[in-house]
């Protein structure tokens, strides 16, 4: 019997979780349904990299706004196909997309497989998994809304009763429990040691943290100075992060001496094309410092700490899909979780 398998993706990173999951789990066929969700370009980003695959069917999800019917007969529409195809497993990518969960809830015989999404799988782990739970959506207060939601899902048989039973493959190093299985992703075609690279260069990866309210725009300025502060003499490029403002690039433009590089691909992507790449890879609370630190073991990977009194505009910024924990919390959970990883650097700056 052929091992048959449905990636159910919306970034590009999960391009490269992918790849490896076809190789860890032996996989012979497989489709891809993708959705075009996604903030900034991170659509783009990943019809690019969705070239590099060779799916049996992948369906595209196109971007619909309006009503509730709309934006769920959109996806539901592919369930009849999805569940005569009989697949094995079911990998997805992000517990809080409702299109996500409610495809993967009506393959029940598929085994549910999440793959990382930055280091959500790393909060979730602790906030709801560990309590048996894989989704944490809030109830509609609309109920009216809510219920032709219900009528709607009926109609295309979609459930939303999660799976008794979860696997999670990921980078994380974390253990297993009665109802989660854990297989490591090793990250192995991404996997490249550096022959030569560049001692004087170091390469910052900037946060979205202005733009979702954790830290404002004066503080934020002060962290990257700070930051620069701590290679005196070194060429320092900063990566925006997609979500970034042109009126912020443009601030970092006129308060550093950083050379400003927007990518057109996941960072990873472009580490490990180039030649001679920064010696250093820098950032704060982001998934990119495990990726990096797992996939080029000859570059030294830098968490900068600024201390939790950083991020308090966390505790009041607005949750997404999720009811059990705040952004405070979620970087409190990111951030123990880096400091006791030996492969990455702990750079505290007050």
């Amino acid at each position: 019997m052929l091992n048959k398998a449905l990636f159910v993706i919306d970034t590009p990173g999960q391009v490269f979780n992918l790849k490896e999951a076809l190789i860890s789990y032996n996989i012979d066929e497989y489709d891809i349904i993708v959705n075009d969700c996604c903030r900034a370009d991170a659509y783009q980003q990943l019809v690019v990299l969705l070239q590099s695959l060779s799916p049996r069917n992948l369906i595209i999800v196109p971007r619909v706004t309006g009503s509730v019917e709309s934006r769920i007969s959109i996806y539901a529409q592919h369930l009849p196909y999805l569940t005569h195809q009989h697949y094995q497993r079911v990998f997805f990518s992000n517990i809080r997309q409702q299109w996500q969960r409610d495809i993967v809830c009506s393959l029940p015989q598929a085994q549910a497989t999440l793959m990382d999404d930055g280091n959500a799988s790393l909060v979730f782990y602790y906030v709801l998994f560990s309590k048996q739970q894989f989704f944490d959506f809030p109830l509609d207060s609309d109920q009216q809304r809510a219920h032709l939601a219900a009528q709607i899902r009926s109609k295309w048989q979609v459930s939303v009763q999660q799976p008794a039973k979860l696997e999670l493959f990921t980078l994380f190093s974390l253990p297993e429990l009665p109802w989660l299985s854990v297989r490591q992703n090793q990250m192995s075609a991404m996997t490249k040691v550096h022959q030569n690279i560049a001692h004087d260069h170091v390469l910052i990866l900037g946060s979205g943290f202005v733009e979702l309210n954790y830290i404002t725009v004066n503080n934020y300025i002060e962290l990257l100075q700070k930051t620069q502060a701590l290679f005196p003499g070194k060429t320092i490029i900063y990566q925006p992060h997609r979500i970034s403002s042109v009126e912020l690039i443009n601030t970092i433009k006129q308060n550093t001496s950083f050379e400003v590089m927007r990518l057109e691909q996941p960072v990873e992507q472009w580490l490990f094309n180039h030649p001679t790449p920064p010696a250093r890879v820098v950032s704060y609370i982001s998934m990119a410092l495990s990726t990096c630190a797992l996939c080029f073991p000859a570059l030294q990977v830098i968490c900068v700490d600024p201390g939790m009194d950083a991020w308090t505009g966390a505790l009041q910024s607005h949750v997404w899909n999720v009811t059990q924990c705040n952004n405070y919390q979620s970087i409190q959970i990111i951030m123990d979780y880096l400091k006791n990883d030996s492969s990455i650097t702990m750079h505290a700056v007050k």
